[in-house]
């Protein structure tokens, strides 16, 4: 079990034919479980399958898994994840704390993998304290680089949407929604998002965390 996705930033570039994930769920908004492995020290794609589901006689869901490799590979087997630089965090052990959101999920130790070009740099093992404690101070080092600027913005005007449209759900054009002072709402808009910032940018680090050595910060 992994809690990283090296696949995504591949898929960005290589989409998923259309079509072809059938099922999402809050389980696994992906739509695929992909499974990998190490030959001499390179990741690679041993398989992908997507979720599918059927109802039996008795109207009861069945889910159950299909191979969608070749679909999204071809024929090249073990496919070379080269394009991927970053962490594979792989938990294990009992699971101490269950969080529904993202890989917040807590476990008693973990391994991590880091990747260079898809090759096996080096690796870590930590317990689920010191998993936490290097997760705090690597987000301390995150929150000063362009990336961390870049998707605090995407999350301001993300936020700043949702608030627009239940707006209009609740307002609409009606008149006590052109009373209120636009300044002060666009002010408190602004506060609850940046107090909203870290706790999301924090569940989701796990996507953004690349070296096992937290680089040095002035």
């Amino acid at each position: 079990m992994i809690q990283s996705n090296p696949l995504e930033g591949y898929f960005k570039e290589h989409p998923i034919p259309a079509n072809l994930i059938t099922t999402m769920s809050t389980a696994n908004w992906r739509g695929y479980i992909a499974y990998f492995k190490f030959l001499n020290g390179k990741l690679v794609v041993e398989n992908i399958y997507k979720e599918e589901h059927k109802n039996d006689d008795k109207g009861k869901t069945e889910f159950f898994l299909t191979s969608i490799y070749k679909d999204v590979f071809g024929e090249n087997k073990n496919f070379e994840c080269s394009f991927y630089s970053g962490l594979l965090i792989c938990p294990s052990g009992k699971m101490l704390e269950y969080i529904h959101m993202g890989y917040s999920s807590v476990y008693e130790n973990y391994d991590l993998i880091e990747l260079k070009d898809g090759v096996n740099v080096k690796s870590k093992k930590f317990t689920a304290e010191e998993f936490m404690d290097y997760k705090r101070e690597y987000f301390k080092y995150f929150k000063k680089t362009d990336e961390y600027k870049q998707k605090a913005n995407e999350f301001k005007e993300m936020t700043a949407e949702i608030d627009k449209n239940l707006d209009m759900r609740v307002f609409g054009n009606s008149k006590s929604k052109n009373k209120e002072n636009k300044y002060l709402k666009e002010k408190e808009a602004a506060y609850r998002a940046d107090k909203q910032l870290d706790s999301f940018m924090f569940i989701f680090l796990n996507d953004y965390m690349k070296t096992i050595e937290i680089p040095l910060t002035k």
